[in-house]
């Protein structure tokens, strides 16, 4: 049974790919609401994208939520959906440049992603974080891949199976298919839940899709100086969209009980999902298995009452 950060205090890291899409800002503030609610400390965020602006965001968010201050990482290798694409600045671009201070001065500090995950968990007690993706998996393979430096004697891979007590990512498309966060590293998503020394909770595309949340279309309502709004009503002119990294976050505290179950154990296996069109096996099916280290999140409630719930703690920064 998965132990939940209201089970059982753990301290929770957070990697997310804050840019290709604005639900993990609502990702953040279902984050600092429920560490705020359990007092759950949140050892650092990592944005697992070359894109500065996606770091600044974070600050902004957590800034505008007033939660103290934690460790910053950031994608070390130039190009990972950088700024240079305007779908990636869709939002971020703005919030960085009008509600981060750090930003704006000059003196917003981050990690490389690496250093950023390694001087976490080499501080870490054992057995004693969560650790929750709602992005690629780049940044977490490079981290499991690499070896003893000045922060630890350990392997990545030694660190993460001594400290690390789950892995809840958003991820994948059930029964099988592609998915963006698999498909935007393929290479590293496989290393990641084939690896990966502890079990894995997933949050799969389809049960976040039909999740709304937000906030109202900025036609209507304009912009209102608040980062959380802002995003949501820069990136999307409906003003609502689908929560899928919320889930994550959400089950990363509550686990099992009113509002999701888990699959059976299982594994995910890499297949060509169009060999004429596609060169790598890039898409991915779930196999039920006894000795599986994953399981899949299963909503025991409505769509409506998720994401009432949801929205409820993204509205706790909206008063």
């Amino acid at each position: 049974m998965f132990e939940s950060l209201k089970m059982k205090r753990r301290s929770v890291i957070l990697d997310t790919d804050i840019g290709p899409d604005c639900d993990d800002v609502g990702a953040l503030a279902v984050l600092f609401d429920y560490a705020n609610e359990t007092n759950t400390t949140v050892l650092g965020v990592c944005n697992c994208t070359s894109n500065r602006y996606g770091t600044a965001t974070i600050d902004a968010v957590r800034e505008f939520c007033k939660y103290p201050e934690f460790l910053l990482g950031e994608y070390s290798r130039p190009g990972f959906f950088d700024s240079d694409q305007e779908c990636n600045v869709k939002y971020n671009k703005h919030i960085a440049e009008n509600h981060s201070e750090k930003f704006k001065a000059g003196t917003l500090e981050s990690l490389p992603h690496v250093s950023f995950y390694r001087s976490l968990l080499a501080n870490a007690e054992d057995d004693s974080v969560i650790l929750v993706t709602i992005g690629m998996f780049n940044a977490l393979a490079d981290f499991l891949k690499s070896g003893p430096d000045k922060y630890s004697p350990l392997t990545g891979m030694e660190l993460a199976d001594r400290k690390v007590h789950a892995l809840v990512s958003m991820a994948t498309e059930l029964p099988q298919g592609r998915e963006f966060n698999i498909v935007s590293d393929f290479r590293a998503s496989e290393f990641c839940v084939t690896k990966f020394p502890k079990p894995i909770y997933m949050s799969d595309a389809k049960l976040g899709r039909s999740v709304k949340t937000g906030f109202g279309s900025i036609e209507e309502f304009g912009l209102s100086g608040n980062p959380l709004i802002d995003s949501y009503r820069l990136y999307t002119n409906a003003g609502k969209k689908a929560s899928f990294d919320l889930t994550a976050v959400q089950f990363a505290f509550e686990g099992e009980g009113e509002l999701y179950s888990l699959s059976a154990p299982g594994k995910l296996e890499f297949y060509n999902a169009a060999p004429d069109r596609i060169p790598n096996a890039d898409a991915t099916r779930f196999v039920e298995c006894a000795d599986g280290n994953i399981r899949f999140m299963i909503k025991n409630v409505s769509d409506e009452v998720v994401a009432e719930s949801l929205q409820k703690r993204m509205d706790e920064f909206n008063k």
